[in-house]
């Protein structure tokens, strides 16, 4: 397992560039009725759902802080 760091606005970046991506994959999936296409970006699914996660326990913290 690699662990890396990342600040909050770094994250947040990441987080929404990759949900981005995401978003627009599985509209082109639906518009071309292409499910070849969702299994082509597994992995990057994959690394979607471990980010969002990871974003959700840190708010779950963060909101457990106030």
């Amino acid at each position: 397992m690699k662990t890396i760091t990342l600040t909050d606005e770094q994250f947040d970046t990441l987080f929404e560039y990759l949900d981005g991506k995401v978003e627009s994959i599985v509209n082109t999936s639906v518009d071309y009725q292409d499910s070849e296409l969702l299994e082509d970006f597994e992995d990057l699914f994959e690394v979607h759902d471990i980010l969002e996660d990871i974003k959700v326990q840190h708010e779950r913290k963060l909101q457990a802080a106030r």
